[in-house]
């Protein structure tokens, strides 16, 4: 018996009178039952001395008594034995003696082990990923009761991994769990009737109800959606305003989509009062964290001095940040700036490209006439059909004329007509005096004065000087035939063809920021 109380001794087990005596009241009643053998006991005396409760924290010790205790089977002290071991808590690491604990634990249904064991199979950091346990552990959990369980096993179901793949029982666990009030599967719920997702249908309703839930419970994600939701009418009549109140709520947490979504609507004026000074802190936020969008429109601003003072260096870093990142319009964008430097056309060319293969019809357009300008013909051709098919009414007038002429393509006069109409219909005012040339001159269609003339007051209507000279000639004539006066014999009986006006896009016409969705 003295060997045993000398080894206690040693191992810390038994400590001195003064020791004891230092601690209060409860504990010490703790540490004496502790010494006699009781499990729950030694496990609050491991908690004392792991957290430092009652008496100075002593790692070691912690160990020890939850060890005492752990080999007792009591699953608490298990657990905590095992968080100590496996991350190496101020005490010599030991994964696998950990392990063993927490899954003894686990066994006795402890739900705290049975998650933890989850998530360290779900890592594979510390033990060898592994789907099948993951579903087994939290399965167990859920089983117990667990909506936190419940949520991540829905979405082992709803993926299929560790388990056949069966989205009704997602379904379940998710509604479940959220009628326990899980924020994380109350928003998960939300997304899963909004969006449509693994069968279910669409049901705005129902996903207005749980996202609320959850985002009045801080949910970042469904304060997002629910900015959304109230932006596009939703489930409930479009709000502006409301929008505004959960995306400023996303924004304040961090989500990046939500900042740059609000700062949007700043930069427009929708739910809110006009504010670019607003608009250009958020997308900040965003782009700071290379939200994409954020940082084409950002660039924008330092672009034209909007809200920010102008500045083109940071109006290229920002683009730049924006196509590094895939984003379309910033690669256009960053082109457009790179394109006023004869060092730098090659880099706006493939930035250009870029953009232009993202079927971004400005890039195609100006893609294609940079090509045609340096006698790419074939290349131009395809890019400027591209952008003329997504109803670039730039590239459709350009096309046009390159039909007209005979430039890089057979010359045809109907398909020539073809495009200017697409063209002027959509307000080109440089395919409307195209077009009423060529009705006037009956090339390509019947040669028509009266719709001619009102295609050239449409241009003319716009500033299109020339449209405004084939207007007064046209005119002219009319009135001239009219009134039978006889004409210069060098002037025509007609007004002079004038050649087709091939119009680029304009390298500072860049387009502005867009929404983020």
């Amino acid at each position: 018996m003295n060997r045993l109380i000398v080894a206690l001794l040693c191992a810390g087990f038994i400590h001195t009178a003064s020791a004891a005596e230092a601690m209060p009241d409860w504990l010490r009643y703790y540490q004496m039952a502790a010494e006699r053998g009781d499990p729950e006991a030694q496990m609050k005396m491991g908690w004392a001395y792991d957290k430092g409760d009652g008496v100075e924290r002593n790692p070691k010790l912690a160990v020890d008594w939850y060890r005492r205790a752990a080999l007792q089977n009591e699953p608490t002290a298990q657990y905590n034995l095992a968080l100590l071991l496996i991350e190496g808590r101020d005490v010599p690491k030991d994964v696998p003696t950990g392990i063993e604990f927490l899954t003894h634990a686990a066994a006795q249904n402890l739900i705290l082990a049975q998650t933890y064991l989850a998530s360290l199979y779900e890592k594979g950091e510390v033990v060898a990923k592994n789907d099948a346990e993951v579903v087994k552990w939290l399965t167990r959990a859920a089983n117990n009761g667990d909506a936190a369980a419940m949520n991540n096993l829905a979405l082992k179901y709803a993926r299929g991994e560790g388990v056949e793949r069966d989205p009704a029982k997602a379904q379940k666990l998710l509604t479940d769990a959220a009628q326990q009030g899980n924020a994380l599967a109350q928003a998960n719920l939300g997304t899963l009737y909004r969006e449509g997702l693994e069968g279910t249908a669409v049901d705005y309703g129902q996903a207005l109800t749980w996202l609320t839930l959850a985002a009045e419970q801080g949910n970042v994600t469904a304060q997002a959606k629910l900015g959304w939701m109230y932006l596009k009418g939703q489930g409930v009549t479009a709000n502006p305003a409301e929008a505004v109140k959960w995306f400023v709520l996303a924004a304040n947490q961090g989500d990046a989509d939500a900042q740059t979504q609000l700062g949007w609507m700043a930069e427009q004026g929708q739910g809110m009062e006009k504010n670019e000074q607003l608009a250009a802190q958020s997308y900040k936020q965003a782009a700071a964290n290379k939200q994409a969008v954020a940082a084409n429109n950002l660039g924008t601003l330092y672009r034209d001095g909007r809200g920010v003072a102008a500045d083109p260096q940071e109006a290229a870093r920002w683009f730049r940040v924006s196509a590094e990142a895939g984003d379309a319009l910033g690669q256009y964008n960053l082109a457009t700036l790179l394109e006023a430097d004869a060092a730098t056309m090659d880099e706006a060319l493939a930035w250009y490209r870029r953009a232009a293969e993202q079927k971004l019809a400005a890039a195609q357009s100006r893609l294609g006439w940079l090509l045609l300008e340096r006698g790419d013909d074939a290349e131009a051709v395809k890019w400027l059909t591209r952008a003329a098919e997504q109803n670039d009414a730039q590239a459709q007038n350009n096309l046009g004329v390159m039909y007209e002429t005979g430039r890089a393509v057979e010359k045809n006069a109907t398909t020539a007509a073809s495009w200017y109409r697409r063209a002027a219909e959509a307000g080109d005012a440089a395919a409307q005096n195209n077009l009423g040339a060529l009705l006037r001159d009956g090339l390509g269609v019947p040669q028509n004065y009266d719709e001619a003339a009102a295609w050239f007051k449409r241009a003319a209507d716009q500033g299109y000087a020339k449209a405004m000279l084939n207007l007064g000639a046209l005119y002219e004539l009319q009135a001239k035939a009219g009134t039978g006066q006889r004409r210069a014999a060098s002037s025509p009986s007609t007004p002079a063809a004038s050649a087709p006006t091939a119009i680029p896009l304009p390298a500072t016409a860049a387009p502005v920021g867009k929404p983020l969705q």
